[in-house]
């Protein structure tokens, strides 16, 4: 009596045997092209998220831009002047040009518009001390301003109001000063934003070296304010949109908080 030849040989389970072969192969194609086209998919979906999270908080046009760019600009520049002040066991500061325009030596592309940070330093040998320059000089992007601690009349535009309360208008509440300090550390001479041998107001944010903002000691936090305006060679830079105003909180423990509406402030 002849031997029954195994399943796995007979012709049909062969043929069986192969087109499962075949189908698990192209499942697992199909399963891998799947997933590439679901991980584009995923890509497509993030940039169009990033995309409409960029445009919301920048707003509508080029001021809106220039304002969010502003805001990043002076948040990076605050966390570098804590930076310096911890780095260095010192005082720092970051200052706003504000000597104004019809001050004749003013310069009126400067005004509210360059920021410096700043680092205290000792004399070799002795206790005095004096302020040398971090860095190059920063100027805010066109049109935005840093908003001073009151906005007078002839900074608005016509027919724009501003909230001056320093409570919860969109307004800075930065100390005025007046100051002038060296270009470097190897440096003698004292300037103002390149005006050798001049000293000019500021509107200054301070720390200590633990990180601390000192400079107000009121217990809330320091405000800096940013607006749009409409800029000129020969007069005050005129806000233009209260309404649009942005900038950050900066508390006493140095931690930086965004202000994306006016309402915010």
């Amino acid at each position: 009596m002849s031997a029954v030849p195994p399943a796995a040989s007979h012709p049909a389970a062969v043929s069986r045997e192969a087109g499962e072969t075949v189908f698990k192969r192209r499942t697992a194609a199909r399963s891998s092209a799947f997933s590439l086209v679901e991980l584009m998919v995923v890509m497509g979906v993030i940039v169009t998220l990033v995309g409409g999270i960029a445009l919301a908080l920048s707003g509508r046009g080029t001021d809106g831009a220039a304002l969010a760019q502003a805001q990043s600009l002076v948040a990076s520049m605050v966390g570098a002047t804590r930076a310096q002040a911890a780095l260095h066991q010192t005082n720092a500061k970051l200052i706003v040009y504000a000597r104004q325009p019809a001050a004749g030596v003013a310069d009126n592309t400067r005004y509210l518009r360059v920021l410096q940070v700043l680092r205290q330093e000792t004399l070799p040998n002795s206790t005095t001390t004096f302020w040398v320059a971090v860095g190059d000089p920063v100027t805010l992007p066109v049109p935005v301003c840093v908003v001073p601690p009151s906005v007078p009349a002839t900074h608005l535009n016509t027919g724009v109001a501003w909230n001056n309360n320093a409570a919860t208008g969109p307004v800075s509440t930065l100390r005025q000063e007046n100051i002038s300090y060296r270009g470097q550390v190897g440096a003698t001479t004292l300037q103002y934003f390149g005006s050798v041998g001049a000293a000019g107001v500021v509107y200054s944010l301070d720390f200590a070296a633990d990180g601390t903002v000192t400079s107000n000691t009121s217990g809330n936090p320091t405000k800096i304010a940013l607006a749009t305006a409409t800029l000129s060679q020969t007069a005050f830079p005129r806000f233009n949109n209260a309404s649009t105003a942005r900038g950050l909180f900066v508390r006493r423990t140095g931690a930086i908080s965004l202000v994306d509406e006016a309402t915010g402030f």
